[in-house]
Formats: structure tokens, sequence, C-alpha cells
């Protein structure tokens, strides 16, 4: 891993390298943000360049080969200490128990299949069953590994991800950490809900706030690292709104097949005459061939789309638009209502869009969506 394999981010890489060569390091950050944008990946890259036995006073860059750099890219360097969330072992924790101790050879193999995983890509969030809390005793155990001589040298880290799931507990014997700094150990705690961590704790952390990633940043990195034709790379990155996570949960979907069916659902809407029987028979196959999620994907997928007709019904241009590969089609649609107000239907897709997550019954979502678009196109009342 290196600087340049962080996706975007080059105001908050800046501040980092900056802080190395000019050996303004600080005790504590806190990299926040919304989820899937990378804060993982820059607290190891920063803690692996600071531990590159080759690197330079005055570079930035971990040489990638030595001991170190490759201890630090397998999570496995002993100066680069990382903190999660573990499942409840057999018993509560007591004061002497490590956070491992408890658990069984099972779910200590599959913590460590998650961490591999996430080696690999440290944009992988770990997905380690029924770990849901940071419990006191990973904490202690942190505080004792502090308080020991350090095994190699080098600068120790201290990687806390998704610090919001501490404990009441365990943020308490943390912040005690906090307020005891001990030379040459930084802490790093990584999280997409800032407001749940205690105002004492983040008083106590420079805080570095992560940008969503751009949808040029997303697509390039979806061509790039997946090789992912550029059209649908540009397709998944406008619907996975600044997270590459998301943008690579979205890839695994057939979202092109997603967006074929919206299409043709919204021309079966806009039939002049008989449309009712077209319409509701592609509801009730949609409905059946897609679980809830599909859905949601599919309103957005609508929504977009229509986007990129009133983008392209202003600018008469064809580059502002994500769905490129359907320019023609968008113009052709565009050209049909040139006076629609879609004002209102991109409303009336976004407040779908929230219905979806009321548990409403999908077909009670879609049908007054779809006689919205038949009154705003077709000037017709149902």
């Amino acid at each position: 891993m290196s600087w340049s394999s962080i996706i975007g981010q080059h105001r908050v890489k800046n501040i980092l390298r900056r802080a190395i060569t000019e050996n303004k390091v600080a005790h504590a950050y806190l990299f926040w943000g919304m989820e899937g944008i990378g804060k993982d990946a820059l607290a190891l890259i920063f803690a692996k360049t600071l531990n590159c036995e080759r690197r330079k006073a005055d570079e930035t860059e971990p040489c990638n080969v030595c001991r170190n750099c490759l201890q630090a890219d397998k999570l496995e360097h002993p100066n680069i200490r990382l903190v999660f969330s573990l499942p409840t072992g057999k018993s509560a924790d007591t004061r002497d128990d490590s956070p491992l101790a408890k658990l069984s050879d099972a779910q200590i193999e599959e913590i460590q299949e998650q961490l591999r995983l996430k080696s690999e890509n440290p944009y992988y969030n770990l997905a380690i069953n029924n770990a849901r809390q940071i419990r006191i005793s990973s904490i202690r155990d942190v505080k004792r590994g502090v308080s020991m001589s350090q095994s190699q040298a080098g600068h120790r880290f201290i990687i806390v991800f998704e610090a919001d799931e501490m404990t009441t507990e365990a943020a308490n014997a943390f912040l005690k950490t906090l307020e005891e700094p001990s030379q040459k150990i930084t802490l790093i705690l990584t999280t997409s809900r800032r407001d749940a961590i205690p105002q004492t704790i983040l008083s106590r952390c420079q805080q570095v706030y992560c940008d969503p990633l751009s949808d040029e940043e997303l697509s390039k990195a979806l061509f790039r690292l997946s090789g992912m034709p550029e059209d649908e790379a540009r397709l998944i990155a406008a619907f996975a709104q600044g997270s590459y996570t998301r943008a690579i949960e979205f890839s695994d979907e057939d979202m092109k097949r997603l967006r074929e069916d919206v299409v043709e659902l919204l021309r079966a809407a806009l039939r002049r005459t008989r449309y009712r029987m077209g319409m509701m028979h592609i509801i009730e196959r949609f409905i059946a061939e897609h679980d809830k999620k599909q859905f949601a994907y599919m309103l957005g997928l609508l929504l977009l789309w229509l986007r990129d007709v009133y983008v392209y019904s202003c600018t008469n241009d064809v580059l502002p638009v994500i769905n490129r590969d359907q320019s023609e089609t968008i113009a052709k649609f565009a050209a049909a209502f040139p006076n629609a107000d879609y004002a209102t239907v991109i409303r009336a897709s976004e407040e779908a869009i929230g219905l979806v997550h009321k548990n409403i019954h999908p077909p009670l979502i879609l049908i007054p969506l779809l006689l919205t678009c038949r009154r705003v196109f077709l000037g017709v009342e149902d």
C-alpha cells in the first residue's frame, strides 16, 4: 500500500504527509467522515510510512520492500496495534483477561480471516459475527501494551476502527490513555459517527475530516481497480454518493439490467392508452424477481435517469449526463417532453425512495409515483 493507492483525499494526505516531514505528528487523531471513503486506509498508510526502515527524514513515501513495510501491509507489525469490535466471549471480562482469551478457536480464525481481507483491501469493512462493541477488555489490553517497552524500533500506533462502537466503560478507560500521552505513540480513531463519541475524547484529538469521494475519483478507481467498463463505472459512482465501499457493493448488482427495467417501466406507464395492464404486469414481475434492496436501487436509478433528462433538457449537452451510454434515448425523451415539470417528478422519486425504508408495500410506492409521471409528462389525471 502507498499514498497513491488511497482514492482521493488529497487534502488529508497533504496534512498527514506535512506532519511527517515537519516532525509534528500529533499524539491523537480522529479521522471522521462518511463510511467507505478511506479513513482506515489513511490511518494504515500513515502508520506504515512512519515505520518504514528505509525512509529518509524528508520523505513521505514508504519503500514497500523493507521488513517493516511488509509487516505493515499484512497488518502484522508489532508497532501498529489495531482495535475493533469483537464478539462476546464465554464469560464476562475480568481485569487481567486478554480480549481474545474467552473467544473460541472458530471465532479467532474468523477474526484472522477478516484481518487478512482487510490487509488485501484497506477499504474492506470488518464483518465479524456478533461483533458490535469495543469492550473495556480491549482498551485495558491497549493500556498494558502502551506501558510495555516496544519490541521493534519505530513509531507506535494504536488504531481504533469505528471508535463510536466503544462501550461507555471502554470510552472512559480510553480517555485515561489519551490524558497520558506517551512519546512516539500515536492514537488514531476512525468513525463515520463522530456524534456518538464522547466530547471529552473529541477534545483531546486532532480532528481530521475526510471528504466524500467525487464521482470522477470513484469511477476512475472502479475502472482501474476492477476493470469495470467506463460507462458502468460512471453509473455506479454517481449512485454510490461518495463512498467507495458502497460503490463496490453496487458493482455486485447488474445495475444496467436494473436500469433497463426502470426505463421499460417508465415507458409502459407513459403509454397514451391501455397502459394499466402493461404497467401492472411489469411491476408484478419486478417485485417477484427482486428484493427490497434492489427495489430501492431501482428507484434510485429512476431518479438518476430523470435528473439526466432534466440536465440534458436544460443544457442540450450529454457531457454532464451520468447515463451517457443512453444519451440518445435521453435526448429523445427530453425532446418529447420539452415543458415537463421535472422538479415535481424528481421530488416524487426522492419521496418514494424514503418510503422504501418504512416497509410500505412496493406497489403502493410505485403506482402513485408512476401516476405522477403520467400527470407531469402527459398532462393527464388518472
